[in-house]
């Protein structure tokens, strides 16, 4: 791709404990074709030999910048990241995956040639032996502000009418990764901790850091998306899930109090709630208790009034049939059922991975 390289991509990578891992997502960079970048490593207090391999890379070439911090988690991480860059367009990567090789040219290409705020691409989850192609849209588009709102960042907050077809979808467009910001819009995003709201602070970022934001997506999968790698946050069983996405869902609700489009963002965000039952219902049958305490567990969430609220608006006249089953089941708290179809949807979900 020709193009002059005189724009400067700063690329945020947090880093801990994925020492099998993080050479083929820096050497994933390193090969840009693209060359105006700078690589930021964020060493999180790893306590393998992470450091050192950042510390070596950094001797060899000058694009690559290391920081060690205390740990603190991926998001406060990626906070120092984004103040320590310099560049004027900053790309995530977790230090597990890995990019296509022409990601950044054709990221800034897009930016500038569309004069856009935020570049999106899909990406391809990478199980052992198995890759599964994964598109955020089914073609190439740009959205001016206010067709960026309804599509992106409307979207962001959760789904509404025909969108539900796909409830397990909900956080599809939320991720921090596969995505090229303008600076300037990702330093207006707010880090929350992971370690407080579960596996949701990306959601969160981008509510803040799109809004009144130009948008291009480019239908190319540039993003290898690791399955595989045990230590994830998003692999493990998490008992405290429960207590942490309540506190993600106030800060939503904040946001959504405070932005002047509550009346149209206050049905997708209920519908965000109800969806989420999937991701907790999975996470609290993925646990070792027994089914009678799983079965408890699954009612003292839909007895909390944010569900019994969720649930009661919930339209599911456009699930598909499993996904109208299993919302029904929720709406009468049909728990032991719901539980069995849970176990069911892990099961089928973990031959997916085998």
């Amino acid at each position: 791709m020709s193009m002059t390289n005189t724009v400067l991509v700063s690329i945020v990578i947090p880093v801990y404990k994925t020492k099998e891992y993080l050479e083929q997502c820096i050497q994933s960079l390193l090969a840009q074709t693209y060359y105006h970048i700078e690589i930021l490593l964020v060493d999180d207090g790893s306590p393998d030999e992470c450091p050192a391999l950042c510390d070596s890379y950094a001797a060899h070439d000058k694009r690559v910048r290391v920081i060690h911090k205390e740990n603190g988690g991926a998001s406060f991480a990626r906070e120092v990241g984004i103040k320590n860059a310099t560049g004027d367009y900053i790309m995530f990567v977790d230090s597990d995956d890995w990019v296509e090789l022409d990601t950044v040219a054709c990221c800034v290409e897009i930016a500038q040639r569309d004069n856009v705020d935020c570049v999106m691409f899909g990406y391809i989850r990478e199980y052992p032996g198995k890759r599964i192609i994964t598109p955020l849209f089914e073609h190439d588009f740009s959205c001016d502000v206010v067709r960026a709102e309804e599509k992106i960042h409307r979207r962001i907050v959760g789904l509404k009418g025909a969108e539900l077809r796909e409830p397990q979808r909900v956080d599809f467009l939320s991720s921090m990764c596969m995505k090229l910001y303008r600076t300037e819009f990702a330093r207006k995003g707010r880090i929350v901790s992971e370690r407080v709201v579960g596996t949701s602070e990306d959601t969160i970022f981008n509510l803040y850091a799109l809004e009144g934001c130009r948008i291009s997506y480019i239908n190319r999968c540039f993003y290898h998306y690791r399955k595989t790698n045990i230590q994830s946050i998003t692999t493990q069983h998490k008992p405290d899930l429960i207590d942490k996405w309540d506190v993600m869902y106030s800060v939503v609700q904040e946001y959504i109090d405070g932005s002047g489009r509550k009346e149209e963002y206050q049905t997708p965000f209920l519908n965000r709630v109800a969806c989420g039952m999937i991701g907790l219902g999975l996470n609290e049958v993925g646990s070792r208790e027994s089914l009678w305490q799983k079965t408890k567990k699954l009612r003292l969430i839909l007895d909390k009034p944010l569900y019994r609220e969720a649930f009661a608006q919930l339209d599911i006249s456009y699930c598909g049939v499993k996904w109208k089953v299993f919302f029904l089941l929720c709406k009468k708290k049909a728990v032991f059922l719901l539980a069995i179809m849970l176990q069911i949807i892990n099961y089928l979900r973990s031959r997916v991975a085998a």
